[in-house]
């Protein structure tokens, strides 16, 4: 019997609703990826122990403001992630989750971020599947899970590539504007953020010269620009130059060799070595197809190059020259491009099933590392130390912490995780344990971060 239509109205409906699905795909796809990013990075995010250097944020950020500015005074650290951070851990409280979670939530934005820069230069095909590489990536994975700056670094820098492609399409002030915070902002997230803008300027360069625009009127946008960077980064200059000035004078990173650029790119890899294999083919087929064709293509494979190599190979001449500050996470940032690559070079294979094919093999290859990541992290037990303390040692008795250098005050772990902290010493040398002794008590010794064995052991004797 005729049903007066309804069956013709439920195939319009459900193609309406195919339709609808399908012109948001790439918005759809998008959530999924992001609530992928979001359960790596927030699971057993409390899991592993504070290690030193968060535990130094994390103590810092309990503090007042104008105690903790004066102490951020003397660190080659800029302020802007630690700032953040007091407010964060005053919202929502200091324990290991609460405090790394900022961390997470950058990390998050990161793979949005990618999305935006990779999909105006790629297209949205391209740039969904860059942002799922860095979504699972071990290597932002474990930084997203650290309560430091990194993953703060690595958004601004996003960022402010993003407003300088901006400006590049349409000298808006509005992008001009958001370029010049983004990287001003960087500056006050990490020192070397520096090596932003210098990218940035071969980038500059190549619009130049693979856009075939003229170059006066280039080079001063370029230089206004970048004289409104170094305005905003102008009222905290005094205090980095100042602590750089003991930095240079007295650092614990050794001298970096050729090895340390392999190092490099394999843990922007996720030190997987079938991870570095699959990516490194499909990053060379990516290169290759791009480099192949002049103008548009040519510029973004410049551009890839440029913000993926002339920060380690300046951060590797500066460490190999003057002093050393060489260190791969410090160079996160520059890890953005490898995926973008990876993502391009899959991007270019001919047919679909091909392309899943390759998706899936680096995808896969990323599965290890990250389930090593979460069932044993490399890192410092602080934790398991203060409880190991707390059951084991005397009323009276001295926990004495060596501390090779005056700026590591490594005492930071135990203030986080002790209550009394009265019986928490730290030493440099073996008067500080005799004059320790002289009270007759029991004294627990915690070493770390040690550089001289030496000095350690004539203390042990003592």
């Amino acid at each position: 019997q005729p049903d007066g239509g309804r069956g013709h109205r439920r195939g319009d409906r459900g193609e309406a609703v195919k339709g609808w699905f399908y012109k948001h795909r790439f918005q759809l796809s998008l959530a999924l990826v992001l609530a992928l990013a979001s359960a790596l990075r927030f699971h057993r995010l409390g899991f592993k122990s504070l290690w030193y250097d968060e535990a130094w944020s994390v103590t810092l950020a309990l503090k007042g403001l104008r105690e903790a500015w004066h102490e951020m005074g003397g660190q080659i650290y800029p302020p802007l992630h630690q700032l953040l951070l007091h407010f964060w851990v005053s919202a929502f409280g200091p324990s290991e989750a609460s405090a790394r979670s900022l961390s997470a939530v950058f990390g998050v934005m990161v793979v949005w971020a990618v999305n935006r820069v990779v999909r105006r230069m790629a297209g949205p095909g391209t740039a969904l599947m860059a942002a799922l590489l860095v979504a699972v990536g071990p290597f932002h994975v474990e930084f997203s899970q650290e309560a430091r700056g990194y993953t703060l670094l690595v958004l601004l820098s996003l960022l402010s590539f993003d407003f300088l492609l901006q400006w590049f399409e349409r000298k808006r002030w509005t992008a001009g504007l958001g370029y010049v915070l983004a990287t001003g902002l960087a500056l006050y997230a990490h020192p070397y953020a520096l090596l932003i803008p210098a990218a940035q300027a071969m980038v500059w360069a190549f619009h130049i010269t693979e856009r075939r625009r003229a170059w006066r009127p280039e080079l001063a946008w370029w230089a206004l620009l970048t004289a409104g960077v170094l305005l905003v980064f102008v009222p905290i200059l005094p205090v980095f130059l100042r602590a750089a000035e003991g930095v240079s004078r007295d650092f614990w990173i050794q001298r970096p060799g050729l090895a340390d650029i392999w190092q490099t790119v394999r843990a922007f890899a996720g030190q997987s070595r079938w991870t570095l294999m699959s990516m490194g083919v499909t990053v060379a087929l990516g290169l290759a197809a791009l480099l192949i064709y002049e103008g548009e293509h040519r510029f973004r494979a410049k551009v890839y190059l440029a913000w993926w190599w002339l920060p380690i190979l300046v951060a590797f001449a500066f460490s190999s020259l003057a002093f050393s500050v060489y260190q791969a996470k410090y160079l996160i940032f520059a890890s953005i491009p490898l995926y973008i690559l990876t993502a391009e070079g899959i991007s270019r294979l001919e047919h679909r099933w091909l392309k899943a094919a390759a998706l899936a093999l680096v995808l896969a290859s990323n599965i290890q590392p990250l389930a090593a990541y979460y069932r044993k992290p490399k890192i410092e037990e602080w934790r398991g130390l203060a409880e190991h303390i707390k059951e084991k040692a005397g009323r009276n008795d001295l926990i004495l912490v060596y501390e090779e250098n005056d700026y590591d005050d490594m005492t930071r772990p135990l203030d986080y995780y002790l209550a009394d902290t009265s019986r928490v010493r730290a030493i440099g040398g073996v008067s500080d344990v005799k004059s320790a002794r002289a009270g007759g008590r029991n004294i627990w010794l915690v070493v770390t971060h040690v550089g001289e064995p030496d000095s350690v052991a004539l203390i042990r004797k003592r």
